[in-house]
């Protein structure tokens, strides 16, 4: 399990985002971002940009097994 500390979004208090079961992450207006997993979501402080960078360094930076895939992206691509 890889966790990542974040601030909550207009809120007080941190909280831990388990990186393994993140659904996806949406741009929100303001300094704010959402993350999904699955159908619930929370808002953490940083931009899409700072939130994305700092998920997939934390996720690069952990030890991976070794039949995993390459780190995620977590940016999605259009179809």
């Amino acid at each position: 399990m890889k966790l990542v500390m974040m601030k909550r979004g207009g809120q007080r208090g941190d909280l831990a985002v388990n990186v393994d079961r993140i659904t996806y992450v949406a741009a929100t207006p303001g300094p704010y971002t959402d993350i999904y997993f699955a159908d619930v979501h929370v808002t953490v402080e940083g931009t899409f940009q700072q939130v994305c960078a700092r998920l997939s360094a934390n996720g690069a930076a952990a030890p991976s097994a070794p039949d995993s895939a390459a780190p995620r992206n977590w940016f999605q691509q259009k179809a």
